[in-house]
């Protein structure tokens, strides 16, 4: 062949592979049980440290997005269409049932009085692996903490196995900690599990010892309200003691046919506790708090899909909600489940019972709020390459459509990290902010994915207190609504 000749048709296969690669579906396309992908043409052109640099800059320009959001000073009406902006278009944003950009009104309207009344607002965050140990859950804590009041880790289970970043906690062998999901399980013979979906069962004198961190965030570190929830209780006592003292004889209150409460009002702030037990029960929980503001509990079930909370005695559960003043619920599931997909069948399956978890607590507290978040990205490796799990980005879609339509909120946290093949990135980043895994974060990774959440749901309250502010300017010409 010719050189010419030689040199036309290198041109034209290089034409040709990269109108392929530009194209080619991002999300793949299905081959039998499996998908084909090809690479970015920026990869192609670049490198893989290209789609690395995009990595950065989409996580770079979405953080100095919320900045500029929250500290945007403007005219009323410009005001307005920067949030009505930012609701719909932002990688960041909350999809809300109906567009309904009053969604969370009343929770943000409780956490606005919740310090001046002298109450505690509660937020339930239940997940997966990625949010045990607190990550995630305790730098979301900290933020409205600072900004709302509120003291403490929140509730803490009688048995802790997993060593958490904000408290130390030990208890006594005797105590068998029961489960209903997750991969340690140690199933009971009933359903009393309680709002921690776990329990710990004692038959004789017990003790557990609970600890700040020095390392933990500020407003983790001191805590004044101690509360035990307990239930069928056999000549069942309780004592705490701090710093080596006896504190006051515990008010306790509730209905000894489902859930007892105990409860410690400290004269000052203290950082760690002993609690002495004698006789028999079930510890369903102990909630460790400041005298008001917000209190975030992160409860995790490793190896979890989210499919559980419908299997738990709704008796234990409401009686404990009552006593809590749970205002929000942030279910984030379905990591677990993405691995096992293989059709769209199986998907819809998964949502359809995510939908009645969804339903089963809004039957039992009515006036909580729910927010489902996604899983993050995920890789897996595919005839020897890295790639995004399949069926992860039609999982989330469908996760999507089953939380509005159940009318909760919905954050696609792989959306936020940048889509398909961010975590390669991720973990790729320098400092890495995802584990070798693929799956979890490391710690600077929780950071700024809780920091994005964070400032997410901030942007949501700024809006919130404007559009209060200003209600006598808010017409229905000028103020967004659900069929904006």
């Amino acid at each position: 062949m010719k050189p010419r000749n030689t040199l036309i048709f290198i041109i034209i296969v290089f034409v040709s592979l990269g109108g392929a690669c530009f194209l080619f579906p991002k999300e793949g396309i299905d081959i039998g049980m499996r998908k084909l992908y090809l690479p970015d043409l920026e990869e192609v052109i670049f490198g893989s440290n290209a789609r690395s640099q995009l990595a950065l800059e989409h996580l770079q320009a979405i953080e100095e997005e919320l900045r500029l959001q929250r500290q945007r000073d403007s005219l009323y009406t410009d005001s307005l269409s920067q949030y009505i902006r930012f609701f719909e278009k932002s990688p960041t944003r909350i999809d809300l049932p109906n567009n309904d950009f009053d969604f969370f009104n009343d929770f943000f309207a409780d956490l606005d009085s919740c310090s001046e009344r002298g109450e505690i607002v509660r937020i339930f965050h239940y997940g997966d692996s990625q949010i045990e140990a607190d990550r995630i859950t305790g730098y979301i804590r900290q933020q409205l903490q600072e900004k709302f009041g509120g003291n403490g880790p929140g509730l803490l289970p009688a048995v802790q196995p997993i060593p958490a970043f904000s408290v130390g906690q030990t208890a006594s062998e005797n105590i068998e900690r029961y489960i209903v999901a997750g991969m340690h399980q140690n199933r009971a013979s009933h359903n009393r599990y309680g709002v921690m979906g776990q329990f710990g069962e004692v038959y004789e004198d017990s003790h557990i010892f609970v600890n700040a961190r020095r390392t933990a965030y500020e407003n983790v570190k001191e805590f004044q309200t101690i509360r035990l929830f307990v239930g069928r209780d056999t000549n069942f006592m309780a004592r705490l003691t701090v710093q080596g003292r006896a504190a006051e004889q515990a008010t306790v209150t509730g209905d000894t046919s489902s859930v007892k409460l105990f409860t410690w009002q400290l004269p000052a702030p203290v950082s760690s506790f002993s609690l002495h037990t004698s006789g028999s029960c079930e510890i369903y929980g102990i909630a460790v708090d400041g005298t008001s503001g917000v209190a975030v509990d992160n409860i995790p079930f490793r190896g979890s899909q989210g499919t559980f909370f419908n299997t738990i005695d709704q008796t234990v559960m409401t009686s404990m909600l009552q006593h809590l003043n749970t205002r929000l619920i942030i279910m984030q599931f379905g990591g677990n489940a993405v691995p096992v997909f293989s059709s769209q069948t199986s998907i819809d399956n998964y949502c359809n019972g995510l939908s009645r978890q969804i339903a089963f607590l809004q039957n039992i507290c009515p006036h909580v709020k729910i927010l489902l978040i996604s899983p993050s990205d995920m890789s897996t490796k595919i005839d020897g390459q890295l790639t995004s799990f399949p069926m992860l980005a039609p999982l989330i879609e469908s996760m999507k459509e089953a939380a509005l339509q159940a009318g909760a909120a919905f954050w696609n946290m792989y959306e936020v990290m940048g889509g398909h093949n961010s975590m390669i990135e991720w973990v790729n980043h320098s400092p890495a902010l995802a584990a070798p895994d693929y799956i979890h974060f490391t710690s600077r990774g929780v950071e700024r994915i809780a920091a994005l959440f964070s400032e997410t749901l901030m942007t949501y309250y700024d809006y919130y207190r404007f559009v209060t502010i200003n209600k006598e300017e808010v017409t229905c010409e000028n103020s967004p609504s659900p069929d904006y």
